[in-house]
């Protein structure tokens, strides 16, 4: 072992993080298939036992998971699409079209992020009853639309400045417009760091809480407010937690698979010029 040289220590460390970041992860898929009782027991028992499939079926019947998991697959969804659709034009122009203080637009569009959101849940719950959409999905979307926003334009901008401008010029002398630019040519080029904005702004919306339990609640619920209906004031229902927690994991782990191509890329993206 000390034998080993720079990168086999760094693979072996890289090894270990993960292991500890997994252990969590393993200990909830285990009780989400573990019987009531031993979980319940003085002594956790980590591998002696016979799975079930009861706490699944249990927040489906009981919970309602259904319902919760069809709310975030939409809001979730939509709100992600349209970010995305709104924040690339946004962060091109900020970026590249020659706005008089570039950074400081880009500071202040991020700044709209920077205010907690028990602070203007409020706001949003009183404009929601006025406008009679309470407990909806396109509520939710709106919100999430104008919470993920600003974040995603910083992001996007940060990638975008570091993309080679001759392209671009090359596209004007061609006759194309900006929205051709983008879409024709930033578009293919930034596939990376769009791909890690997507995923910052899905997994940001998909375990958003405080939103979704103020402004919902019963028809728009979704699954981060559907988890906590197994926790009452008496009791925990671990097994059924951890059911509801592995499928709410399961569609970050598929979106984070599809664009896994580009995930590195976009992170290391702008750290060599």
């Amino acid at each position: 072992m000390w034998g080993m040289n720079t990168k086999q220590a760094i693979n072996l460390l890289a090894v270990v993080v993960v292991i500890l970041w997994l252990i969590p992860v393993i200990w909830v898929a285990i009780n989400s298939i573990k019987p009531t009782n031993i979980i319940n027991a003085p002594i956790p028992t980590f591998y002696s036992f016979t799975p079930t499939v009861e706490h699944y079926i249990e927040i489906f019947d009981r919970f309602q998971f259904d319902r919760a998991i069809f709310n975030s697959l939409v809001t979730v969804g939509v709100s992600t699409l349209i970010v995305m659709i709104l924040a690339l034009p946004a962060a091109y122009a900020v970026a590249r079209m020659g706005l008089m203080r570039g950074d400081t637009w880009a500071l202040v569009i991020l700044s709209l992020r920077f205010m907690p959101g028990v602070v203007i849940v409020l706001p949003y719950f009183k404009m929601a009853n006025w406008l009679g959409i309470h407990d909806t999905q396109i509520l939710l979307i709106i919100v999430y639309v104008a919470f993920g926003l600003p974040f995603a334009v910083w992001i996007l901008r940060g990638f975008l400045l570091d993309l080679p401008k001759e392209v671009e010029e090359a596209g004007r002398l061609d006759g194309l417009g900006w929205i051709q630019i983008i879409f024709r040519l930033i578009l293919p080029m930034a596939a990376p760091g769009i791909a890690v904005t997507t995923i910052f702004t899905f997994v940001f919306s998909w375990n958003e809480y405080l939103f979704a339990l103020f402004l919902t609640t019963s028809k728009a619920t979704t699954m981060p407010v559907a988890l906590q209906k197994t926790i009452d004031i008496y009791n925990v229902l671990w097994g059924s937690l951890s059911a509801g927690a592995m499928i709410q994991l399961l569609p970050m782990v598929i979106v984070v698979f599809l664009l896994q191509r580009h995930i590195a890329r976009g992170l290391a993206l702008g750290a060599v010029k």
